[in-house]
């Protein structure tokens, strides 16, 4: 028996565990063999437009709506594509490892 196959594609509200919702278009993407959701965010006031990928065990519900419904969903949560206070932490611990670096390379002066 044929059975045809067809690759999810719908503008849709995503809901995740932990209490985070997403809106944008939620197709299905395979990567490394494994079957992730890509949901584009479209651009808001709040941020340009970003992908994200879940994995279908992170959804607990996806509602298809229309691509204007969508879009004014995306501009209402305004979701963020990254946490912008961890990405503080990692870049002030880089530049810390840096400044140690180039003060190990200072020679000490004697007066």
């Amino acid at each position: 028996m044929d059975q045809e196959f067809s690759t999810f594609q719908s503008w849709a509200i995503v809901e995740l565990f932990g209490h985070t919702q997403l809106a944008g278009k939620v197709t299905e993407q395979t990567i490394a063999g494994q079957s992730f959701l890509r949901i584009d965010v479209p651009h808001t006031t709040h941020c340009p437009a970003f992908t994200k990928y879940h994995l279908p065990s992170a959804v607990y519900g996806l509602t298809p709506v229309d691509q204007d419904y969508a879009s004014r969903m995306a501009e209402h949560i305004g979701a963020q594509p990254v946490n912008s206070y961890n990405h503080h932490e990692v870049i002030a611990e880089i530049i810390r490892e840096k400044l140690q670096d180039i003060n190990k390379q200072i020679p000490e002066t004697t007066d």
